[in-house]
């Protein structure tokens, strides 16, 4: 779980003293592992795109102020972008950059539909993937008739990815509306980033003001986020981690600038933390082919609306982190408060994996024992919590806090990392949102244990009503 918020930054108005940072020699395109150079020009489209947003906005305000700030992130966005064309090979003719561009898009739609949790938004990025790896393969063709040396380069690139059968996604699936996904607010951002400027367009003026400098800061600290994780380069990988410590400042802003002009918090809009992002690495970047077999249209009632089991468990690794966080900087009642939400939110959660997900996928992967490591993770967490709520008793709770945390992280980013992918490809929407309302029914029950009391005797009713509120679960 990664939450941005958490995070301050380096001050914006402090980002001249770290240019000398990005001191990088351009990459050796042909010594440099093909990842590196994809997430080389990912960055490069979600840069050009968001300082080209920031000076469209800058532009449109009308408060002096606000104005000014958002022409200082445009201006930092400006000095970052001409580092990462420092870093970029520079392109020998104007084919070769189009083909760059085109590459860019290409894996950012591929990144976002094995990152994006709603099946029609991600079948709605494979088919835009799938449109750039066409453009990709008409430039191949148009070099190798022109003999042009990058021609066969661009082709075997083309053949490594191209679907088993030449079949594209279905077409005709239009995504849902992302207003109550924050994850695909920022995905719709970077993918439509990519696609502008691969086509060369300047990008659109976003509607929404002071939410969409919000959205646009909050992806690029989350696509910054995943490639510090991931990449082996020695050289770029610091010049990521300074680029993510430059983006959160500008979130930081961003959301100052929501509050003071808008009235709302920036968890209104991007939500309380992000799921762990897939990795770019991997040998094929998407599924070409739907998961589910053909068939013929035939009218459906549409799902009931709301959030799905997995999206609720993740929102409550952060909002974990979060209250950790709280009650291990409280003191007195606040910090008991605090503790006694943490504790009671814990409680929710780990019943109600234990009655309903890792059941689920012990029996999709019975081999593996991933439910048996995570019951053994959460018997610790247990151990931990307890060891908390009588330390919390005796006024002593900083003693064992940090500890529980230190738990409570790991468990959450394993469960995100290695349960909930393979439970979404292989439960359906419908009976994950079934489960959702159940766990919705287990939190409004242990809601009823809320008060700055005797901690051990309110985590045990909160857990006895959770376990009543699942017991009729099928």
């Amino acid at each position: 779980m990664f939450d941005p918020l958490d995070h301050p930054g380096i001050p914006v108005d402090h980002h001249g003293r770290h240019w000398h940072e990005f001191d990088v020699e351009p990459v050796d395109t042909r010594g440099t592992d093909p990842s590196t150079l994809r997430r080389i020009g990912m960055v490069a489209a979600v840069e050009a795109n968001a300082e080209h947003f920031d000076r469209q906005f800058a532009n449109r305000v009308a408060d002096a102020d606000a104005r000014r700030s958002v022409s200082n992130l445009g201006d930092a966005t400006a000095e970052r972008r001409q580092h990462i064309a420092g870093v970029r090979a520079p392109a020998r003719s104007a084919g070769e950059d189009a083909i760059d561009r085109e590459r860019a898009a290409f894996d950012m739609a591929g990144w976002a539909a094995r990152n994006e949790h709603e099946p029609d938004r991600s079948s709605a990025y494979r088919q835009q993937a799938w449109q750039h790896l066409e453009r990709l393969r008409r430039y191949a063709q148009v070099g190798d008739r022109a003999h042009l040396p990058w021609a066969d380069q661009v082709a075997d690139e083309v053949d490594g990815v191209w679907p088993p059968r030449a079949t594209a996604p279905a077409r005709g699936r239009t995504p849902s509306a992302p207003a109550m996904q924050p994850l695909s607010l920022l995905h719709d951002w970077m993918v439509q980033a990519a696609d502008r400027w691969a086509a060369g367009y300047p990008p659109e003026s976003l509607e929404g003001g002071w939410e969409a400098l919000v959205v646009h800061e909050s992806a690029s600290c989350y696509l910054y986020y995943a490639f510090m994780a991931e990449e082996d380069d020695r050289r770029l990988r610091p010049m990521w981690e300074l680029h993510l410590q430059m983006q959160l400042a500008h979130l930081r802003a961003a959301s100052d600038l929501l509050r003071r002009y808008s009235g709302r918090d920036s968890q209104e809009v991007i939500g309380e933390g992000l799921p762990e992002p897939v990795t770019l690495r991997t040998d094929h970047p998407l599924v070409w082919v739907d998961d589910e077999p053909d068939r013929p249209q035939r009218s459906r009632r549409r799902p009931e609306s709301g959030p799905d089991v997995l999206e609720l468990l993740t929102a409550h690794h952060a909002r974990m982190n979060r209250l950790c966080g709280r009650a291990a900087g409280a003191t007195g009642d606040e910090a008991l408060m605090a503790f006694g939400d943490l504790a009671r939110l814990i409680a929710v959660h780990e019943i109600a994996e234990g009655r309903m997900i890792h059941p689920l996928a012990r029996r999709l992967r019975p081999d593996e024992h991933l439910a048996d490591r995570l019951l053994d993770e959460e018997s610790r967490i247990s151990d931990a919590l307890s060891d908390a709520v009588r330390a919390a008793a005796h006024g002593h709770l900083d003693d064992t806090i940090a500890g529980l945390r230190d738990l409570v992280t790991a468990h959450s980013r394993h469960e995100e990392h290695a349960e909930f992918p393979q439970l979404r490809r292989n439960v359906p929407v419908r009976e994950r949102r079934e489960m959702g309302r159940a766990v919705r029914v287990a939190e409004a029950a242990a809601a009823a244990e809320a008060g700055a009391r005797d901690p051990a005797r309110a985590v045990a009713q909160a857990a006895d009503r959770v376990r009543d509120a699942l017991a009729n679960f099928s």
